[in-house]
Formats: structure tokens, sequence, C-alpha cells
């Protein structure tokens, strides 16, 4: 399935004290919410998942219980990115073996490394599942290692199989470049909301939200209304994505998207330490934001 429109980076649903992965029936009702919204792709495991605070074991499990609720009915791609080539490699593999429709692959983070090393573990990585697409995952701000466009134009001919990338960045110069060393057929997602209306009209093949794990409504309105060629729409749908991330901390408190689930009836559960939960204060904030957006018509009244 061709991977295009709103694809939503996926939380991980845990168990309320965030040590183990909660029970499948939280994944089902998840996953179920997700396919009534009508978006376009699932990212599972990557940072809004929680996936490098999971388990190798833990997050191939993920990406089975995906596969299980969403796989032949929207993309699946799997974030296989990790610190170390063999255990990208390995969680790779595993995609390929459940049938994902591709995978996402991180820079390697914490050290410190040149193009050549990036580009080895990439080479490694994709030529260890030839038959499937490959997405780089580019999150600077996170990762410390950052793709870079002669990176791209090295891989592209290197490894068939690397299709695309996830931009995590509110760079729009450097997604163009990007685009440039990938060629026309290089699909890139931008995977900053503060610049989905831009990313888009400049080329970007579509979105990767972690706002959208929760709020999905406003993303997408954002985007039909750009395939729609309504400018005006969309500029008032960027307007409210904007309100979206205020109220949402866009993805620097997971515990807030979990939340706002929970408002809308959805059980997830909590946050990994050592990410934390919301205090009583900032609890009381987002139910007031999430009745607020009920009242503008941003989101449904409730979720069954």
């Amino acid at each position: 399935m061709e991977l295009s429109g709103v694809v939503v980076a996926c939380i991980t649903p845990l168990s309320q004290d965030g040590l183990s992965l909660a029970r499948e029936d939280a994944f089902a009702a998840y996953y179920r919410f997700l396919l009534q919204q009508g978006v376009h792709g699932v990212f599972v495991c990557g940072t809004t998942g929680e996936g490098p605070l999971l388990s190798l074991d833990e997050r191939k499990k993920v990406a089975d219980l995906a596969m299980k609720y969403v796989g032949g009915r929207i993309p699946v791609i799997v974030h296989a990115g990790a610190i170390t080539t063999d255990q990208a490699v390995d969680l790779a593999r595993h995609a390929a073996s459940i049938g994902a429709d591709g995978i996402a692959v991180v820079t390697p983070f914490f050290y410190p490394l040149d193009e050549e090393a990036i580009f080895r573990h990439y080479r490694t990585v994709a030529g260890a599942v030839p038959h499937l697409p490959v997405y780089l995952y580019n999150i600077p701000s996170f990762a410390r290692n950052e793709v870079s466009a002669s990176l791209i134009a090295r891989l592209r001919p290197a490894c068939p199989n690397i299709v695309g990338m996830k931009h995590s960045d509110a760079n729009l110069v450097r997604l163009q470049e990007f685009q440039q060393a990938g060629g026309p057929d290089f699909a890139i997602f931008s995977g900053s909301d503060a610049v989905a209306l831009a990313a888009l009209t400049i080329g970007a093949r579509g979105c990767v939200s972690g706002n959208a794990s929760a709020v999905p409504e406003v993303l997408l309105a954002l985007y039909q209304a750009v395939r729609a060629g309504d400018l005006e729409a969309a500029r008032r749908a960027q307007d409210r994505m904007h309100e979206v991330r205020a109220l949402l901390g866009d993805g620097l408190n997971l515990a807030a998207f979990k939340a706002a689930l929970r408002i809308r009836g959805i059980s997830v559960g909590g946050v990994r330490a050592p990410h934390r939960g919301l205090t009583t204060e900032e609890e009381t904030r987002l139910e007031r934001g999430m009745a607020d957006f009920r009242l503008r018509g941003y989101v449904a009244s409730q979720v069954a």
C-alpha cells in the first residue's frame, strides 16, 4: 500500500504504572479509534510510542498487534531504529516477517557519528530487508546525529529500498534539500505539525504526527483542505493545529497524549519512567482544553 497523508505516530498502551504493555484489548480499542477517524497510516514504536524505552521483545509485540488490528486496512510502518546496528537489523527483519508495509530507522543516537558511520548503519539495515520499504528518520533535536542531503544522495543508489524519510524538524529549507537529493520519487513526510501546511504545499507526501495520536481530526482536515486546493480552510486548520500543539505539549510530555485519549474515552494507561504523569493542575488544564475543543467542533464529543 502506498504511504501518504496523515500517518499517526502512535502511542503505546501501557499498564497504569508504565512497567509493562497494556492488555491487548487496549491496543484494539486504540487502533479502532484511529481507523474510525480515517487516518491514512500508523507509525509504531517511534518517539511518541516510547520506542527507545521498550525492550526489543516489547517492540516486536507492539508491531505484531499493529499488524493484527490495522494491517491490510492502512499501511503499518514499524520504527526499527536502535542504538546499535544489530538491534536495528533484528527489528527490521521482524517487521518484514510479519508483513509490515515498511520500516523507519532513526539515526543511531547518543554517540556523535560522522556521515560514513551513519551511511554504513543504514546500508546494513536496509540490506537486511531488501524487499521492504525503508524510511530514514531525521530528528536531530532528540537523536543528536542528523541525516544530511549528501547522505541521502549516497544512500539512494546504494539502497534502492530506501524510499523516503520522516523529517521531524521545522526547517523547510532542509526539507527541500532532502527532496532534491532524493529525487522526485523520494517520499518525505513532515514530522513537525508546526509547519504541516507549509511542508505539504512544497511537496511533502504527508505528515507523521504525534499530536494526531490523540486528536487526529485537525490534521486530517488540514490535509484534506490542501488536497482540495482550499488554502483558506487549510490555513484555518493550521491555526487549530497550533492550538492542539499548545494544549498537548507537542510531544514534550507524552502523558498529555494519553490523558487526552482517556478524556475521549480510550484508556491507554500511563507512561514509562523517566517520563512522568501529569500533575493535578495539568490534568485540569487539559480537561478544560479538550472540553473547549469539543464545543468548538475540533473533536467529537465522545469516542465509544
